[in-house]
C-alpha cells in the first residue's frame, strides 16, 4: 500500500470539509442579515437628498412666490422611480399647508414612510418644508419578504 497517496488524501478530504464547514457557516450568518433595513437608510438619505437639492436651487422658495407647486413636481418626478415622494410646505406655526407636491404615479398609501423636514425663510417670513418619501411598490416588497 502507498503511504504517500493515503496521506494527500486524507490531507485533501479534511481541507474540503473544511472548507465546506467555513462556506456553510458563511452562508448561514449572511442570510440572517436583514436586507430591508438598508432600505430604510436610501429612503431616509433619499429624503435628504431630495431636501438639500430642493433647498439649494431655491426651489422652495420659487414656489412659494409663484404659489405653485409645478417646480417641485418637476425636481421629484426626476428621482428614482422607485422611491415617491410627497413635498408639503407650511407657513409659519401653521397647519394648513401651503402646498403640496406629489411624485406623479405615487399614491399616498404605504405602511412605511420617512420624513425630513426643512426650512428656510423668503421676505422674512418663516416656511417649514416637510418632505415624505417611501417606496412605490410595496407588493414587490412584501413578494421579496416572503421568499427570503
Amino acid at each position: 500500500m502507498n503511504n504517500k497517496g493515503f496521506i494527500i488524501s486524507t490531507d485533501s478530504f479534511l481541507g474540503l470539509t473544511l472548507l465546506s464547514l467555513i462556506i456553510i457557516f458563511s452562508l448561514f450568518y449572511l442570510s440572517q442579515l436583514n436586507v430591508f433595513a438598508w432600505d430604510s437608510v436610501t429612503l431616509i438619505d433619499s429624503a435628504r437628498d431630495l431636501s438639500t437639492i430642493l433647498e439649494k436651487s431655491k426651489t422652495f422658495e420659487n414656489s412659494v412666490r409663484l404659489e405653485s407647486s409645478e417646480l417641485i413636481v418637476e425636481k421629484l418626478n426626476a428621482t428614482q422611480e422607485r422611491i415617491c415622494f410627497e413635498v408639503t410646505i407650511f407657513e409659519k406655526n401653521s397647519l394648513n399647508p401651503k402646498l403640496i407636491s406629489t411624485k406623479a404615479g405615487c399614491s399616498t398609501q404605504s405602511s412605511e414612510k420617512f420624513s425630513v423636514d426643512r426650512s428656510f425663510v423668503l421676505d422674512s417670513n418663516f416656511y417649514l418644508a416637510k418632505i415624505e418619501a417611501w417606496y412605490k411598490w410595496f407588493l414587490v416588497r412584501a413578494f421579496c419578504l416572503l421568499f427570503q
